[in-house]
């Protein structure tokens, strides 16, 4: 069964045809599990290998954390509505129903069928660029490489609406965004231990959280004299907002993630000095 499944998943990348296959609830649930197996093996062996290659070579640059998105508002959003919305834009159209029939033969639609695919599969990848704030010419060179999973992720699913149906193609597009967008960084966030260094001169330590949480103290307390850093403590800000508030919007950038951070210095840190020391944590240009 796992090997008919990419088979045939793979001669519907070659020659996409509209055919929908009529099996039981079981065997879709499988159908799902396998197409889910394979999307993941091909993003750890293939997509974070090239994004990080991509991601040395030009130093993508993502938006700053959005504070309004706690865990609830995630889910809501990245995971049910706007899944949901791009399935209806970009995958809806993609079975010879309703609307089609009106206005195309079958003969004629079969023809426009592959491109179609093709067509919505590659608009909806590009629009994943979106995601990033760089806007030189080599980002848009590679833009293709950098939009890998989202362009793997979209033939998938329009192999699951096709051979399934729309429902199951927004359900697998739901359980991709959870396991990455929820699942993944608040395992990361729960596992990892917090940064902490300690010297005579100064201590700091930070913790990276997954998700604002409303319920707890957003903070943001500094201590200066004479040009110097005495001590930080910040609750629930993103690392980007740290570093635009102590050296200016923009002077610097980093992958951001939100953090609570505590630092205390008797005799002070200059700002030069601070970055450095934020640079051992993290790759800051």
């Amino acid at each position: 069964m796992i090997k008919d499944i990419i088979n045939d998943f793979f001669k519907f990348l070659k020659k996409p045809n509209d055919v929908q296959i009529q099996c039981s609830f079981n065997y879709k649930i499988k159908f799902l599990l396998v197409l889910l197996f394979f999307e993941l093996v091909f993003t750890f062996i293939i997509v974070i290998p090239v994004f990080s290659i991509i991601d040395s070579i030009l130093s993508l640059k993502d938006k700053q954390i959005n504070y309004s998105m706690t865990l609830l508002n995630s889910i809501f959003a990245l995971v049910i509505l706007i899944p949901f919305l791009e399935e209806l834009i970009f995958r809806k159209i993609l079975r010879f129903q309703g609307i089609q029939k009106k206005i195309i033969s079958r003969e004629k639609w079969d023809k426009i069928f592959p491109f179609l695919v093709y067509l919505f599969a590659i608009i909806f990848g590009f629009i994943h660029l979106s995601n990033y704030i760089n806007s030189n010419a080599i980002f848009f060179i590679l833009s293709p490489f950098i939009i890998l999973s989202q362009l793997a992720g979209g033939f998938v699913i329009t192999f699951i609406r096709v051979r399934l149906n729309f429902k199951w193609a927004v359900f697998y597009h739901f359980i991709w965004n959870l396991i990455f967008i929820i699942l993944i960084p608040m395992t990361y966030s729960y596992l990892a231990k917090p940064y902490s260094d300690n010297t005579p001169n100064y201590s700091i330590v930070i913790e990276e959280k997954a998700f604002f949480k409303p319920e707890q103290e957003q903070s943001f307390k500094i201590d200066t004299l004479n040009g110097k850093i005495h001590a930080l403590n910040i609750r629930q800000y993103s690392i980007q907002h740290v570093l635009d508030s102590i050296y200016g919007n923009k002077k610097y950038y980093v992958y951001d993630v939100l953090v609570n951070l505590d630092f205390k210095s008797k005799k002070g840190l200059g700002k030069e000095a601070f970055i450095e020391l934020l640079q051992k944590e993290y790759d800051i240009e």
